[in-house]
C-alpha cells in the first residue's frame, strides 16, 4: 500500500505541473503561428505572447483553486 505524499513531493509534483502548464499553452501558440506560415519573427512574437497568456491563465487558475482549497482533506 503507498502512503501520503510528503510535502515536499507534493511541492515538487506541483512545480513540474505548473512547468508543464505554461511550456504546452507557450508551444501551443507557437505551433499555430508557424503552422499558418508566420515568419521567424512571427513565431517568436506568439512563443512571447504565448507565454504571457500561459502566465495570466496560470495565476488565474492558481487564485481559482485556492479558493476550493481552503480546507484541506487528507
Amino acid at each position: 500500500m503507498v502512503g501520503p505524499l510528503s510535502d515536499e513531493d507534493r511541492a515538487a509534483g506541483n512545480a513540474k505541473l505548473k512547468v508543464a502548464f505554461v511550456a504546452l499553452v507557450t508551444a501551443s501558440a507557437g505551433l499555430v503561428a508557424f503552422q499558418v506560415g508566420a515568419s521567424p519573427a512571427g513565431v517568436g512574437a506568439a512563443l512571447g505572447g504565448g507565454l504571457l497568456v500561459a502566465l495570466a491563465l496560470l495565476w488565474y487558475l492558481l487564485r481559482l483553486a485556492g479558493e476550493f482549497g481552503s480546507t484541506r482533506r487528507r
